[in-house]
């Protein structure tokens, strides 16, 4: 009898911790800040408004789901970093579009930034 009332406590402790397992390997890389993201590949870089729009993918063959990116403005630049997993390639796709929001001396130096890259 006493092993029925312990196997509902049990069951609840192993989906909280999976739980917080899932959690930690799909939001727990944004306090590595850029040292955990990973390469992606660009297609297009817009600036708009208040915000840098990026739209990018996975460059590798093995499908990785996007997880997020990291961004931060520092000294008039904008750094953005990419995280793909591929635990979450089964369920999501590496492609991916972010709206980024800046302040507006940032975004000159983005747009000059992303003219520059373009030209031939």
């Amino acid at each position: 009898m006493k092993a029925l009332k312990k196997i509902p406590a049990v069951l609840l402790v192993i989906a909280v911790i999976l739980t917080a397992i899932f959690l930690a390997g799909r939001y727990g890389w944004k306090l590595g800040g850029f040292r955990a993201c990973q390469g992606a590949g660009i297609t297009s870089v817009e600036v708009s408004g208040k915000a840098v729009h990026i739209t990018g993918f996975y460059p590798g063959s093995f499908p990785e789901g996007f997880c997020g990116y990291y961004a931060r403005e520092q000294g008039g630049k904008l750094y953005v970093g990419f995280r793909f997993s591929s635990l979450f390639g089964f369920f999501e796709t590496g492609d991916f579009t972010v709206g980024v929001s800046v302040p507006h001396f940032a975004l000159i130096a983005v747009s000059a930034a992303h003219r520059f890259r373009q030209s031939p």
